[in-house]
């Protein structure tokens, strides 16, 4: 058991002096109160009769130091307070959080332990202690400190977000759910606690929920930009792109500084089938940010839709060569657990199976078939793409609804840029007659109609390509009579 000595080990005219001090500087700034604890120890003597005092107040003065940043001098402040003789749990516990706040996990558990050892019921300490533990990913025992905390201080919303992220941690998101929707009932009015549980459903899949949570967090007037970006995001995997667009475009305007509004822009862009607007946001985003992988992707993406293969494959190879780091702003401290909660539509999986639509994609910043430009590599098997495209049932995956709408609608364009041997072998293409397509009228239902014939034969062992006649100056004529350049530029993926 750690020996303590405090306040309460002064003499009692020195007692209620220290009380009147900390009563002065509680209606100061903590600039104002350093200044004013130096002018009143320059007056205290410095002998054994007021060591005790001095190193009551020298804590203070280390806990205001910690409050404005300074966390050196306020280390050397409180170890002097130590090394006086004021060893009680709350000096300690103070240590600990300098040391944490200083990038020193290590150290902050030493401090802690020595709190909880004097004090076991010390809350402050638990806490400290349980993010420590955290940033050594000892998660059990986090958990263990937080938990007990939580039973001293149940209506504390912070303790219960900090195990909420325990429990993440350890891939247990009911307990982690439960523990979010907690901190958010015990303090609804901190932003933090509802971008956590936005979040945490964003990660469940709950995609609905997760916007009516959003909803509530944005000031129109004045919005935030991290939820922005995440209703934004949330529209778009929804299928919802001219509102993903809208909110995309009022977190430029608001935040034209920053480069993951003009990424997420051109995401939007992208989904509109706006190709040239969609490359002006991310060359801004790139712009802003050269070291941001999510700009090249996305600029790598419109330039390939735009004929520009040389120029794409740079961008995209450049992609390819760290995470994107949108999807781990917007998510945060859930981003590691995508898999584990089945939350596979992140920024970069959207952009993949938009290029791979276009390109037939096999890997990060590599793109299949025999492009211009040196763009090696095999076109992938179509059935094994369409299979990408429908789930089990055989129903369309509504999160590629409006990427597909604009894959088709923008064919010819990209068609234009195969070279005459892979068009022949797909149906035997006219390259000079894919001007004359005109997609841009195709509604989403018979877009997703024609898919689903071409899904069907593929599922029956039938050859898609076998209906098309290319004999018709008009172009090949597709199933029940309809424009079959949908169904082929399908097929290009």
């Amino acid at each position: 058991m750690t020996q303590t000595t405090g306040v309460q080990a002064l003499p009692e005219g020195q007692r209620e002096q220290y009380h009147q001090i900390n009563d002065e500087i509680a209606r100061m700034t903590a600039r104002q109160a350093v200044d004013h604890l130096d002018g009143i120890l320059g007056h205290i003597p410095d002998d054994d009769e007021h060591t005790l005092l001095r190193a009551g107040l020298i804590a203070e003065r280390a806990d205001l130091l910690l409050e404005m940043g300074h966390l050196s001098d306020a280390w050397d402040a409180v170890q002097a307070s130590l090394e006086a003789g004021w060893t009680n749990p709350d000096t300690y516990s103070l240590a600990g959080w300098i040391a944490y706040t200083d990038d020193r996990p290590g150290r902050a558990r030493e401090q802690f332990d020595r709190a909880l050892d004097a004090d076991e019921d010390l809350v402050s300490a638990l806490m400290g202690r349980g993010l420590a533990l955290m940033e050594d990913d000892e998660l059990e025992l986090a958990r263990s400190d937080f938990s007990h905390a939580i039973r001293l201080d149940p209506e504390n919303p912070e303790l219960y977000s900090l195990r909420g992220e325990v429990y993440l941690g350890l891939r247990d998101l009911e307990q982690a759910e439960r523990d979010v929707r907690k901190a958010r009932e015990l303090d609804a009015e901190d932003p933090e606690y509802g971008i956590a549980l936005g979040r945490m459903l964003m990660v469940r899949g709950e995609t609905e929920e997760a916007l009516e949570v959003i909803d509530d967090l944005l000031d129109e007037e004045d919005p935030e930009l991290e939820p922005l970006l995440m209703r934004s995001h949330l529209r778009l995997i929804g299928g919802d792109s001219e509102q993903a667009r809208r909110d995309a475009i009022r977190a430029s305007n608001h935040y034209p500084d920053e480069a993951f509004a003009f990424v997420q822009l051109a995401h939007s862009q992208l989904a509109d089938g706006n190709l040239s607007l969609a490359l002006k946001a991310a060359e801004r985003a790139v712009r802003l940010d050269s070291s941001l992988p999510d700009g090249y992707m996305v600029r790598g993406t419109a330039r390939q839709m735009q004929g520009q293969p040389e120029e794409a494959q740079e961008d995209l190879e450049r992609a390819g060569q760290a995470p994107a780091e949108l999807p781990m702003f917007l998510l945060g401290p859930f981003y590691d657990v995508l898999e584990a909660g089945g939350y596979h539509q992140s920024m970069r999986d959207l952009l993949r199976q938009y290029r791979q639509m276009y390109s037939g994609e096999t890997g990060p910043g590599q793109m299949g078939g025999e492009f211009p430009g040196g763009m090696g590599g095999e076109m992938p098997d179509p059935e094994e793409m369409m299979g990408q495209i429908f789930d089990e049932s055989g129903e369309l995956d509504e999160r590629l609804k409006p990427f597909l709408e604009m894959a088709v609608q923008n064919a010819p364009s990209i068609l234009k840029n195969l070279p005459p041997g892979l068009l022949k072998g797909m149906g035997g293409l006219d390259p000079d007659r894919l001007d004359e397509m005109d997609l841009s009228n195709l509604s989403s239902d018979e877009i997703e109609s024609q898919m689903k014939q071409i899904y069907q034969m593929f599922q029956s062992g039938e050859n898609p390509f076998e209906q098309f006649d290319t004999g018709d100056a008009g172009g090949p004529e597709g199933p029940e009579g309809t424009d079959g350049s949908t169904d082929t530029s399908d097929d290009d993926e």
